[in-house]
């Protein structure tokens, strides 16, 4: 924000807006609303963000590009809290951390409004009486356990309002003793009713109280001689029990916890909760967050609370969470106590048990980040390659990439470089430097040209097969010089680009105007990547080129220094400093030099150093 004008508008728009609590939006001059915030007094903390000389990185970063200021007002800082969610949910504001997922995860719902409920998966959640349990953020870990409840919970599976008018002949489901057949109408709502309480103290982790209520209920059957019914019991006892022993037992205490760890890298991260439920590690929950690049742990893991918590339909006692993110967290608590009519606990272990859990749920957090970056470049690669395909009119998918640039320091030492993307990953194999022969001085069209020619004459002559694109760093004059060299080896089918650096604008042989892309796109992130990386192998290389022709300036026509007497200098101190500044003793450490040259070699240094300006 440089403008004095901007800045004194929004001072007066600040004046108006007095101690009320609620959301404030910042916007930027193009009007995208960049960070959305909640206060508990708006007029003070708005004004908070209009000094430029801030401690926070973020608001540094934010200051910079404040523009304007919108705010809603509400009645509570608890309102603000559940408002504020909702508009980063809208506008997606950079500034901001959110659940990179915009998608709404799935539920499992036990049908606890009809006669005769079911549990199936669903996105939507009716208030209607229905049971919820989610959300769960593998679609297959939820499918999985709604397979695990109809091999256990002989529970109707099929749609059906019931009870029918007209009983009908039961599925084959009843026959396996998969279902107690409803539709047939000969189960009580009572016996049907009891079936569900399991089923929802399954879902609600409550195994070991489930286990104990079907061992006295098989008992029970057992005594009244009703062998059927608990064989079905024993049945159920047996795969429960089953489930609950490849579970991991970490707290004898049997209580149900959440254990919250986070990896972040620049702006990306990953949120893992491990769900202990009874003592047990039930399941692991990842959510892939973003916006993180100016925010500590409090404001990430604040964020994510809210975002998550609110929203769940099951509480666990208590929320264990990484020291570093200790801050106040009353508004949080107290929305969730208003929702659920009770409250969590969180706790912020520096060692014992759950310090260890912590470090697990970080591990796996940091392995699920790895993993998804990864799979993110690796689909972006495709992407980009079929974008260039695409886009470029290429004859094949261009999964060999070649890219050339020039490098020198104001005119001298100038060496081009070479780099090779295969499948949109750098093939360091393929990476080459070439000292110029023909081209002094500053012509980087020459010498691209030279280079090119160079390449293409290797590929030919050594039939080696040829790179399904070209790209020059550099403008028309640079592409057309090469297109020049392809062309003269007959090799003009070869495609070949060129990619302008001042406002990233492709240029194609023998046509004058460029061509604009979204610099966003994965094509042009590749295309990026290709010209930084040619650009730094080649100023890598001519660095090193310098640093030789400076060491070998100083020993240049001196007495009874030869090119290996020479080598064995350079070779000894590294450097040119380290070379002008030797004394005699040091020089004599060298290999082959005695005092009477390391005499010579010493003066003819300080008479070098005395011409120097």
């Amino acid at each position: 924000m440089k403008d004095s004008l901007v800045l004194k508008t929004i001072q007066e728009k600040i004046k108006n807006l007095g101690s009320l609590p609620g959301c404030y939006l910042w916007k930027n001059e193009s009007g995208e609303v960049i960070y959305v915030g909640k206060a508990l007094k708006l007029q003070s903390r708005v004004r908070s963000y209009l000094n430029p000389n801030q401690k926070d990185r973020k608001t540094r970063a934010l200051y910079v590009e404040l523009f304007d200021l919108d705010w809603i007002a509400t009645i509570t800082e608890k309102e603000a809290l559940l408002l504020e969610a909702t508009l980063i949910k809208k506008y997606n504001p950079k500034f901001n951390v959110r659940l990179k997922d915009d998608k709404k995860y799935p539920f499992l719902c036990v049908s606890t409004s009809e006669d005769y409920p079911m549990v199936f998966l669903t996105r939507k959640i009716k208030d209607n009486g229905d049971r919820y349990f989610g959300p769960f953020t593998d679609v297959k870990a939820a499918r999985d356990t709604l397979e695990l409840i109809h091999r256990i919970f002989p529970i109707r599976k099929t749609k059906l309002k019931l009870p029918l008018a007209k009983p009908q002949r039961p599925c084959l489901n009843f026959h396996m003793g998969r279902c107690l057949g409803p539709c047939q109408g000969n189960v009580t709502k009572e016996t049907y009713s009891e079936l569900v309480g399991e089923i929802l103290s399954f879902l609600e982790g409550k195994k070991e109280r489930l286990v104990s209520g079907l061992k006295s209920a098989m008992v029970q059957a057992s005594e009244k001689m009703e062998y059927e019914r608990a064989g079905f019991l024993k049945t159920r006892i047996d795969k429960i029990i089953q489930v609950r022993e490849k579970q991991t037992v970490v707290s004898m205490d049997g209580g149900d916890e959440d254990i919250l760890g986070i990896s972040k890298r620049d702006d990306e991260g990953q949120m893992i909760i491990l769900e202990v439920r009874g003592g047990r590690l039930e399941g692991k929950k990842s959510f892939p967050l973003t916006g993180l690049s100016f925010s500590d742990d409090e404001e990430v893991f604040t964020s994510f609370l809210r975002d998550y918590y609110l929203n769940v339909t099951l509480l666990p006692s208590i929320v264990f969470l990484p020291p570093s993110a200790k801050g106040n967290y009353d508004v949080f608590l107290e929305a969730i106590t208003e929702k659920f009519g009770t409250s969590i606990k969180l706790k912020f272990p520096e060692m014992g048990p759950k310090k260890s859990l912590l470090r697990l749920a970080e591990k796996n957090a940091d392995l699920s980040l790895t993993e998804r970056i990864l799979a993110t470049k690796l689909r972006d690669q495709s992407v980009a390659m079929k974008e260039l395909q695409e886009k470029l009119n290429l004859p094949v998918l261009p999964r060999t990439i070649e890219c050339y640039d020039i490098s020198h320091f104001q005119g001298s030492s100038p060496v081009a470089s070479g780099v090779m993307f295969v499948d949109g990953k750098p093939y360091k194999a393929g990476y080459r430097h070439y000292k110029m022969r023909g081209y002094e001085g500053i012509n980087d069209p020459g010498m691209i040209h030279e280079v090119i020619a160079r390449r293409l004459s290797h590929l030919v002559n050594e039939e080696e097969p040829l790179p399904d694109l070209i790209v020059i760093d550099g403008g028309l004059t640079q592409l057309s010089r090469a297109a020049e060299a392809a062309n003269a080896l007959e090799l003009g089918h070869i495609p070949m680009v060129g990619l302008a650096k001042k406002r990233e604008e492709i240029y194609f042989p023998g046509e004058k105007h460029p061509y604009s892309f979204d610099i966003h796109s994965p094509m042009m992130r590749l295309l990026r990547n290709l010209r930084d990386e040619a650009h730094r192998f080649g100023v890598t290389f001519q660095r090193v080129q310098r640093k030789k022709k400076a060491l070998k300036s100083i020993l240049d026509g001196m007495e009874d220094i030869g090119a290996s007497r020479r080598k064995s200098i350079l070779s000894y101190f590294q450097s040119k400093k380290k070379v002008t500044d030797a004394t005699k003793e040091e020089l004599m450490e060298v290999s082959g030099i005695g005092p009477v040259l390391a005499e010579k070699i010493y003066s003819g240094i300080q008479k070098l150093k005395k011409k120097e300006p």
